[in-house]
């Protein structure tokens, strides 16, 4: 009797779900790397909310930027007109190293592709420092992706970085 309540036991606690709820406020840096793979469910929790998320996006290591990834990879991303977007620590968002206003972000990148892309599709790489929280990520993400259409792609794969492990370049992100 003693070996069957053991096995129940154990079946009960093997079967048990896993509590997959993430906080809102949670850092970039401290989610499970699960949350990075495309078509994954997650309930995140903010405040006495819960929101449904399937995420879309993987993710590159915490050493790489795409400025400095794209350099490696010229081959993958030649097809492309390369943009990078940045959301820093404290929100500040910066476009190919230049501060942009959020409410001037999207006409400004829409008549830049118009102007500079010469017929390629604009391919726009997203950069989040690893401290970011889930919000912003989840903001900066639901502000961004609107602006997909026939002549602007977003890569699905973003960057989160770590500010010191990236190489030094004397540049802006």
């Amino acid at each position: 009797m003693n070996k069957l309540i053991i096995v129940l036991a154990i079946l009960f606690i093997s079967c048990k779900k896993e509590n997959n709820t993430i906080d809102i406020a949670t850092a970039l840096k401290d989610l499970p790397e699960a949350f990075f793979m495309p078509n994954t469910h997650h309930k995140i929790t903010d405040t006495d909310t819960n929101i449904d998320f399937t995420s879309n996006y993987s993710r590159f290591e915490n050493t790489e930027y795409s400025k400095f990834y794209l350099k490696k990879q010229p081959e993958k991303y030649a097809p492309y007109f390369n943009i990078t977007l940045n959301l820093s620590i404290d929100n500040k968002i910066t476009f190919e190293g230049v501060e942009v206003y959020k409410n001037e972000l999207t006409p400004y990148l829409k008549e830049f592709v118009d102007f500079a892309a010469e017929g390629k599709t604009a391919l726009i790489h997203l950069n989040f420092d690893e401290n970011n929280s889930l919000k912003a990520f989840l903001d900066f993400i639901k502000f961004i992706e609107p602006i997909a259409s026939e002549s602007i792609e977003i890569n699905n794969t973003v960057f989160i970085y770590n500010i010191k492990s990236l190489p030094d370049c004397d540049c802006s992100l």
